[in-house]
């Protein structure tokens, strides 16, 4: 299953994209839900699936966490199941990413699809990350405000957050349709209601804050067990009395810090952070070598990056990919440029470039036994009478 997103790339980086809202009519037209409600909702009954029901009864909100054994006792209405990085276990969801690859791989998150009966809602909210919300079967109402950074946020529910002025004033108020898709950008207040059972694909856009880079970050660089450099204060004022704090010494830690980041380690620890990847990959359960995979190019094998995985090209040239530096090519040679630009499923014996440069393939071995990358033995098709 494919998706063709109808937009103006150009107009769009240009004139919203983290800047205001926009509901693009039949941007995806023709679209087919990737996913029946019934598979979600199964989906959200195995362990290890980040899935929650928000239901609302007059002006009461719960928020009941999966897996879920039924979904008898939330009645016929009122309520939203939202499952967390469903591409990762649907291919056809995963596909649903291929249209935003226009924007930075390292910044797409997953995809959260949500099922809502008739008046299911999470209320009115703001999300601190941009998002797309792709209309699938039903109807929802939607209203979107401008970016309002004075919002005051509430909690109705321990694990639920809100907005006090649910009347924010629109600048969209539409119910979308089958194949329509609504851009929020982060920190605008929208409110979503269904009127009648329906799914929801949202794109989300990881947006990491300063607290969440510097602890990453910290990791990264402690791993490495390379030699830092360390604080030093050689010209220490006699004046100032030994309990206090002066200016010079915090600028001095912030120099200090800043340095660090601005160094060859510091930008190789940014960019095997931006690869990280959310969750843990699945790993193969034996290692593949370099002389059995070279064996699989005259087999009807099939290579697929694993959904949730980055492979990135950092600005030093260097390939990151599952918080590592898996390759350091001399030039970005047509074997490591098609092993970037793989992103679906495709026979191995068809990757003439990957299979014709030996480092692109010992680098796709590499990629595949940290699960990456995996292969798939593709089932022929049965005979029919």
């Amino acid at each position: 299953m494919s998706f063709e997103l109808r937009i103006d790339r150009d107009a769009f980086l240009r004139d919203y994209w983290q800047q205001r809202p926009l509901l693009m009519r039949a941007a995806l037209a023709d679209f087919d839900d990737p996913i029946a409600p019934e598979l979600l909702a199964g989906l959200a009954m195995e362990e290890g699936v980040d899935a929650r029901v928000i239901a609302q009864q007059d002006a009461t909100w719960d928020v009941e966490h999966g897996p879920f054994t039924d979904y008898e006792r939330f009645g016929e209405e009122g309520w939203t199941l939202l499952v967390q990085a469903v591409n990762e276990w649907f291919p056809d969801v995963q596909n649903l990413l291929l249209p935003f690859r226009f924007l930075p791989d390292w910044r797409l998150d997953d995809v959260m699809v949500s099922f809502a009966t008739e008046h299911g809602s999470v209320g009115a909210h703001l999300d601190q990350y941009d998002v797309f919300i792709i209309q699938g079967a039903g109807q929802r109402h939607w209203r979107v405000g401008e970016r309002d950074a004075g919002a005051e946020e509430f909690c109705p529910h321990p694990d639920l957050k809100q907005i006090r002025n649910t009347d924010f004033t629109a600048c969209i108020d539409a119910v979308l349709q089958p194949g329509d898709v609504l851009y929020i950008p982060a920190g605008c207040p929208h409110h979503g209601v269904a009127l009648e059972p329906s799914l929801n694909y949202s794109i989300g856009f990881r947006a990491p804050n300063t607290a969440e880079w510097l602890a990453q970050l910290a990791d990264q660089l402690l791993a490495s067990e390379e030699k830092f450099p360390r604080y030093q204060d050689p010209k220490l004022d006699q004046n100032k009395a030994p309990y206090e704090i002066a200016e010079r010494e915090i600028e001095n830690v912030q120099q200090l810090l800043l340095e660090q980041l601005k160094s060859a380690s510091g930008v190789h620890a940014i960019q095997q952070v931006m690869s990280q990847s959310k969750r843990p990959l699945p790993q193969p359960e034996r290692e593949i070598t370099l002389v059995e995979l070279a064996s699989y190019a005259s087999t009807d094998m099939l290579v697929c990056r694993t959904p949730g995985a980055r492979l990135l090209l950092g600005c030093d040239g260097k390939l990151y990919a599952n918080g590592d530096c898996v390759a350091e090519p001399d030039s970005l040679s047509a074997g490591f440029t098609a092993l970037l630009e793989l992103d679906q499923e495709v026979a191995l014996a068809e990757c003439d470039a990957i299979l014709a440069d030996s480092a692109a393939l010992n680098c796709l071995a590499e990629l595949l036994n940290q699960g990456v990358f995996h292969l798939i033995q593709e089932l022929e098709d049965e005979a029919t009478d």
